[in-house]
């Protein structure tokens, strides 16, 4: 009885032996009763002892209890240090490597990023931007619960800074995501230390140099609001926190992404076998009411006009989102991948980390071999008893088992989105910290095994021990050097489109060298406060970082016909309502709409990147002819003329004198138009 108390919950366990005692006191007054006066005696006798002995046995559990409950209270207060500690020093770490990559990071890499969010957030601060047909009106499938969560940084940058610092608006703004970021990876390192500290410290590394995380953290997309959600669910998990990961995932659902529903599965499975299926229940319950009253609010405010008549209609992008992709069979109109596009995506982001995680299941399994072998080995000895190795053989699994539990977002999310025909990178943002943390098992799981092998063959040799610390420190090396390459590619490689946008002169009327001659300068005069100014793309439309990027907010980015014929953003129209109009030719379809283009006459500047013909990136210039003057050139990597290594590391020395370039160049007319025809 009192073996089961001890298991049982506090109070239970202090009150099962009272009822035993009180039900034994029961039986002895009924037997009392009906014997005889000696039998009475010798029962009382019975009686008495039995209770003495069991109240004595009770106060012994008792203060068992309190021992065990101190014991434990004084394990957590001296673990609390310890992971405060690993917390701050993962932070700092990932924090240091996120700002030197916004530092020289200023471009997006997915169009998708700059015209669903910064766009319309632009919008929001700085009065004009783009609308894409998924924040069109009559299709709101973007959610502006979301866009709020980004509004206050930048709104912040531009109040102290003035409209026209959109580039340091925009750093802000990249800033804030990196830090969210770190600081839900910060407490994956610390959940993972406490288990184990050796893959606590290889995951800190792999996540900070990473060029997957570096890109992915700092990305205004919901796949990256929901990476940052499962980071934290991952974290919580480890940490027995159930209801604070099941809140978490509901967050990257409602807030981030819906899809990101198949990655949260395994913590929503772990919650209930460790807490129960009612707790999970209530909780997931409650936390999607609140999370769907405030989307749906958020969405149903912007999207609908309220000076204007005709009755508000409830919106929700959530829903939107997913009865598009999942009811109308459109989203393979843009673009399908074979089934290793995933492959290749990963090997790219994580290269040497990709393969390790793999491996993480193998791995966890040879190491618990590694583990049983040895307890084998003291059981021959007489070191230990059975149950005391089978106990330990069972924690030990357990402990791995839970930090695989957590990785299991990166298979099942990658196999199901294989699956899918419609492939597009940011899909995946979600699971790589999971792929982060599956590469550091991999890596601690052999280092353990290693060294286990040695004790049990070698007694501990330290040249073994040297062979497995030089192993661990240089598999990590490769790892952050090949990351750094990576990063410092894409950065070198991919760069030009932010830097020739901000190389833009800033309007004025008065003439400023080349970039701004006279006539441009009383052209903006003329056109007094609402004088705005059209810089023109063709075939590089995908390529533009941002209206943020302009040195001015009195510039407007405007499309030419060119080889694209898909459809393309147009300008929100708040004179119609912003956010509550869907402009004529915004559809569905991904049809070219004549609206989404302007006369060439109206630009003023040009952006193109002057590739071969046979490439047909951009064709603008053949669409907009006349005199045009360059302003700034920058270098592009024509990735078609490039070797392959090259142009996926970056070398400093070797791959300037290997890869092929050609020139991203800003244009300037060179002339006042006299006739809508003369462009």
């Amino acid at each position: 009885m009192l073996l089961r108390a001890m298991t049982d919950s506090s109070n239970d366990a202090l009150m099962a032996p009272a009822r035993l005692v009180d039900a034994r006191a029961r039986r002895c007054g009924v037997a009392r009763a009906r014997a005889t006066s000696i039998e009475r005696a010798r029962l009382n006798t019975g009686c008495n002892t039995y209770c003495t002995i069991y109240i004595a046995s009770l106060n012994t559990h008792i203060r068992m209890h309190d021992g065990d409950r101190d014991a434990a209270s004084h394990a957590r207060a001296m673990r609390a240090p310890r992971e405060r500690d690993a917390f701050a020093t993962a932070l700092c770490v990932i924090v240091a490597f996120r700002a030197l990559g916004a530092i020289v990071n200023a471009t997006t890499f997915d169009c998708d990023e700059a015209f669903n969010y910064w766009e319309p957030l632009h919008a929001l601060t700085h009065g004009h931007g783009l609308q894409t047909w998924e924040h069109g009106s009559a299709y709101a499938l973007r959610s502006y619960a979301y866009l709020f969560l980004h509004y206050a940084p930048v709104r912040a940058a531009r109040w102290a800074l003035g409209e026209d610092a959109g580039r340091a608006a925009f750093a802000c703004g990249r800033g804030t995501l990196g830090l969210a970021s770190a600081c839900a990876e910060a407490a994956l390192v610390s959940a993972v230390r406490a288990r184990k500290a050796l893959v606590g410290s290889v995951l800190m590394m792999i996540l900070a140099t990473s060029s997957g995380m570096a890109i992915a953290s700092t990305a205004m997309l919901p796949s990256s609001f929901a990476m940052t959600c499962v980071t934290a669910a991952c974290a919580a998990t480890l940490r027995g926190e159930h209801r604070r990961a099941c809140v978490a995932c509901v967050v990257a659902v409602v807030f981030g992404w819906p899809f990101s529903g198949i990655a949260v599965v395994p913590f929503g499975l772990c919650a209930v076998h460790a807490i129960g299926f009612w707790a999970v229940f209530g909780c997931v319950v409650a936390a999607t009411a609140i999370s769907a009253a405030i989307s749906v609010a958020c969405d149903t405010y912007m999207y609908n006009d309220i000076s204007r008549s005709g009755g508000w209609k409830i919106v929700s992008s959530v829903y939107n989102l997913l009865k598009y992709n999942v009811a109308s069979g459109k989203s393979d109109l843009y673009g399908t991948e074979s089934a290793t596009f995933y492959a290749k995506n990963l090997a790219l982001n994580f290269q040497l980390a990709a393969a390790l995680a793999i491996f993480a299941p193998f791995a966890v399994a040879l190491a618990v071999a590694v583990k049983a072998l040895r307890m084998r080995k003291l059981l021959k000895t007489k070191k230990c008893d059975a149950k005391t190795a089978l106990a330990e053989i069972r924690a030990y699994r357990n402990n791995w088992r839970a930090m695989i539990a957590v990785c299991s977002p990166f298979p099942i999310v990658t196999a199901f989105f294989t699956w899918i025909p419609h492939k597009e990178e940011r899909f995946l943002y979600m699971i790589y910290p999971c792929l982060c943390l599956s590469a550091a098992i991999t890596v601690g799981a052999l280092a353990e095994s290693a060294l286990g092998l040695n004790a049990h063959a070698f007694g501990k040799s330290r040249v073994v021990k040297l062979g497995v610390v030089v192993g661990v420190c240089g598999c990590v090396l490769t790892v952050m050097v090949l990351s750094l390459s990576r990063t410092a590619a894409l950065l070198q490689y991919y760069g030009a489109p932010a830097k020739i946008y901000h190389a833009l002169p800033m309007p004025s009327s008065r003439a400023n060298g080349n970039a701004w001659p006279a006539w441009l300068a009383e052209e903006f005069a003329a056109g007094g406060d609402d004088a705005t100014v059209d810089v023109c793309v063709g075939d590089e439309w995908y390529r533009f970082p941002s209206s943020y990027h302009f040195p001015s907010n009195k510039y407007r980015l405007r499309f030419l016909k060119a080889g694209f014929d898909g459809a393309l953003p147009m300008p929100f129209d708040f004179s119609k309502g912003g956010t509550a109009h869907t402009p004529e030719g915004l559809n569905d379809d991904n049809r070219a709409h004549p609206n989404q283009y302007v006369d060439p006459s109206s630009c003023r500047f040009l952006v193109e990147a002057e590739f071969e013909r046979g490439n047909a990136h951009s064709a603008s210039k053949d669409f907009v002819p006349g005199e045009w003057i360059d302003v700034a050139v920058e270098k592009f990597i024509d990735p078609s003329r490039s070797p392959t290594l090259t142009r996926v590391f970056y070398i400093p020395g070797y791959s300037e004198k290997k890869n092929a370039y050609v020139d991203y160049k800003l244009k300037r007319r060179a002339r006042a138009p006299t006739s809508p025809t003369d462009a």
